[in-house]
């Protein structure tokens, strides 16, 4: 079984006829994929294949890159689609207890102020304002199927994150 891995991006479909592909950055500042070292995909879910991000162009909403020095579309084509990934210990380490990945707050249970449980955070939407924090709702007074969207404004919303705990702490009434 592998060890924690982090999605940081995939690679969409061929781009002319030289070896490069298409590159969907799922990082913050999408160029930091670039710095990132020992990125891998996976062939069939199994088997481990590091690569390395060469030339890059950028473009609006992608990149367009070269793989480990490949030249030629019918070694790139088995690269189409693969989401690339890292191992959780390759990343950087926070200095300060008050940063961490939003990988880190995924999975964290949320409660309000009030101790009220309302489910797990299952994904984080950037938008422009603010982020936003998805909770797969386990509120048991309202019959609830829809997830429940927070703001994630940290000391007026988001009263504490507690990574040892997992769990975070909302001020924040359904």
């Amino acid at each position: 079984m592998f060890k924690k891995k982090i999605i940081l991006g995939q690679f969409g479909k061929i781009y002319g006829i030289k070896g490069y592909i298409k590159l969907f950055s799922y990082t913050e500042k999408k160029v930091n994929i670039f710095f990132y070292k020992n990125l891998f995909v996976l062939n069939n879910e199994k088997n481990i294949y590091f690569i390395k991000l060469n030339k890059y162009i950028c473009r609006k909403n992608y990149y367009i890159v070269q793989i480990n020095y490949l030249s030629d579309n019918k070694d790139v084509i088995n690269f189409v689609n693969h989401k690339i990934y890292i191992f959780k210990y390759n990343l950087i380490k926070y200095k300060n207890k008050n940063e961490y990945f939003w990988n880190d707050i995924i999975g964290c249970k949320v409660f309000n102020i009030k101790k009220i449980y309302y489910g797990i955070i299952i994904n984080i939407i950037e938008i422009k304002i603010h982020d936003v924090i998805v909770i797969k709702s386990n509120y048991l007074n309202i019959n609830r199927k829809k997830n429940i969207l927070i703001p994630f404004i940290k000391n007026k919303i988001i009263k504490n994150i507690d990574l040892i705990n997992n769990f975070i702490e909302v001020d924040w009434y359904l």
